[in-house]
């Protein structure tokens, strides 16, 4: 069986002499680390403790104690707790450590992963939260007067503002190319039908778009969701058909 070299094991034995650990919950922490990764305490060594002045040559002065063996530096004998980006909070207190659910508030142990209530997890804490619009809802709303769907992409609802001006942009022009494609003197005839109906859809999306980009930047849900919104699309293409079929029959017979 081969030995450990003398030199093997005093570098081993230096590792062991180099690591830290945290003096509140005894986490194994780098080095150089300010900060322990498991309970938040603070590893920076403690502000020199002031000299006062030698005794007779001026009034004596209180001179602050340093913090007790166990005590992470920094916090007090009742703990600190720390606030996070999600909500809710990280507490050292008495050697322990907890965290506060951003959903419930119920009391945590630090190594739970998940709230004991509610199942919110452990990394909610840290989320960001979400922005708020940054278009102030009257000013959504004129944009989407200006072309139906715009509001919405102003204001970051990009998907959505993207489908209002796809549907916008399709029933309009079928007014317009209908309108277009009769002869001045026969007027609409047998194509009024088909007319009304996309012209109706055109100026409903229009209204609507308008409507809703105010209420979503003002917080608000909107009067037709996306989904609302394609499915009536889908019902549109098939009356159309229908429609289509309904003029154009007749015609063909005759």
């Amino acid at each position: 069986m081969e030995m450990a070299s003398p030199a093997g094991a005093g570098h081993y034995a230096g590792r062991v002499s180099e690591e830290r650990r945290c003096p509140t919950c005894g986490a194994l922490v780098a080095a150089d680390a300010e900060w322990c990764g498991q309970c938040y305490s603070s590893l920076r060594p403690p502000a020199p403790t002031p000299v006062g002045p030698a005794a007779g040559t001026g009034p004596s002065r209180d001179v602050p104690l340093p913090p007790a063996p166990g005590s992470a530096p920094g916090f007090g004998s009742g703990g600190a707790s720390v606030a996070t980006p999600g909500g809710g909070g990280v507490e050292v207190a008495h050697g322990r450590a907890s965290w506060d659910c951003p959903v419930c508030g119920e009391r945590n142990p630090i190594e739970a992963s998940r709230c004991a209530v509610c199942q919110t997890p452990f990394g909610r804490l840290f989320e960001e939260p979400e922005q708020g619009p940054r278009l102030e809802p009257r000013a959504a709303a004129m944009w989407s007067l200006l072309f139906a769907g715009l509001g919405h992409w102003k204001a970051g609802q990009r998907i959505d503002g993207f489908g209002r001006m796809v549907v916008f942009a399709w029933t309009l022009g079928t007014v317009i190319v209908i309108v277009t494609s009769r002869p001045d003197s026969g007027g609409l005839g047998s194509a009024f039908t088909l007319f009304a109906l996309y012209a109706g859809a055109a100026i409903a999306i229009y209204a609507l778009s308008a409507i809703d980009a105010y209420r979503v930047t003002a917080g608000d849900e909107p009067l037709v969701p996306s989904r609302i919104l394609l499915w009536a699309c889908a019902g549109l293409v098939l009356v159309s058909i229908a429609l289509a079929m309904f003029v154009s029959l007749p015609a063909a017979r005759g």
